[in-house]
């Protein structure tokens, strides 16, 4: 099975990692620049109804989703190498939270569910989100409670909640369920708060473990290729900035500040490739994880911000990517856990490891 040619990209047993990288990257340099992205964030719905209808049309959306159900039976790896490049625009896809579903669908649904929601979650004409924290109580076949804050929830179409210690599956479209989106501060994601009132569901098997390493790789894999992408800008308007006669990246001290960055978001790089290749066998794969989210958050952080420094003025401004970036950057710190709870997971993995 293929990708669309458009991405210059066949599908093997061995994909070629930077073919993938590369199809991808060229659809979005054209797709979704940083002048789409800008007008997104200003309230042109237009933009993300494009993305939304290319996704489906090259197959991205289908990467992850097995074969039988209309998707390419691929895997984390490949996954990520999506999140990474979709990390760079920061382009605003509801696509990790539809993903991680569609995971756990594929992993534990009944064959009704599959049947009912992959082929829709590969087509892009359904998304999902994760309802995980929030007060619910489940009766009989029906939820009722409050989700304060879902990301993507404005775009879901199924949302994967939690009820005590069950989880279920609970479309959006029907009686019951009332979504009201919420102010973001990174327009890139929607937020929205869920009421439930007896809404129907229908109780799912997970994996609580899958769902955690997938949910940590994905946002790792969005940080380290967003933290690329604004250190790349900045050294570029290092380079062109002059100030005494002279561009301002030939300052020693920027130059130290700059390779600093680049040292952490190479140690980050590494430790998120070791973690994706822990998947297939290796040591600790959850634990690895955990501590590459919490890495990488923490690097694309840290650029982010002291991009907006080394711009000066114009980084401070609401027309300039770097707000983009460092908005992102702060809401992927958050993203399905903070750092404590990912080094709390990570420091249980490890000691169970060794005892």
């Amino acid at each position: 099975m293929s990708i669309p040619a458009e991405t210059g990209v066949e599908v093997s047993e061995a994909i070629d990692l930077e073919e993938l990288r590369s199809g991808i990257r060229s659809v979005l340099d054209v797709e979704a620049t940083s002048e789409r992205i800008h007008r997104h964030y200003d309230g042109d719905t237009g933009i993300l109804a494009d993305l939304k209808r290319i996704t489906g049309e090259l197959g991205w959306s289908a990467l992850g989703i097995p074969e039988d159900h209309g998707g390419l039976g691929l895997g984390l790896r490949e996954l990520a190498v999506l999140y990474r490049e979709l990390g760079r625009g920061p382009v605003p896809l509801p696509f990790l939270s539809t993903m991680i579903v569609a995971d756990i669908v594929a992993r534990g649904g009944t064959p009704e569910q599959q049947a009912r929601w992959l082929p829709a979650f590969a087509a892009a004409t359904c998304f999902a989100a994760l309802g995980l924290d929030g007060t619910v109580t489940l009766s009989g076949d029906c939820v009722t409670g409050q989700l304060d804050i879902v990301v993507d929830g404005g775009d879901a179409g199924v949302l994967l909640v939690r009820a005590g210690d069950r989880y279920v599956l609970v479309p959006t479209d029907q009686p019951g369920v009332t979504v009201a989106l919420l102010p973001a501060v990174d327009r890139t994601r929607s937020l929205a708060s869920v009421t439930l009132e007896a809404a129907a569901c229908e109780s799912i098997a997970v994996d609580a473990d899958a769902l955690a390493v997938h949910a940590a790789l994905g946002v790792a894999s969005d940080c380290i290729g967003g933290a690329e992408a604004i250190l790349e800008k900045t050294i570029d308007y290092l380079k062109v900035r002059v100030q005494f006669g002279k561009p301002i990246g030939a300052f020693q001290a920027l130059k130290h500040r700059v390779a600093d960055h680049h040292l952490a978001l190479e140690l980050a790089r590494s430790l998120l490739d070791t973690a994706i290749a822990a998947q297939d066998g290796g040591v600790e794969p959850a634990a690895l994880a955990a501590l590459a989210r919490v890495q990488a958050a923490e690097v694309y952080a840290a650029i982010a911000d002291d991009a907006v420094q080394l711009h000066g003025g114009i980084g401070f401004t609401w027309e300039h990517d770097c707000h983009l970036y460092l908005k992102r950057a702060r809401l992927n710190e958050m993203l399905y856990g903070d750092a404590e709870r990912h080094l709390d997971r990570a420091a249980d993995h490890l000691m169970e490891q060794t005892a």
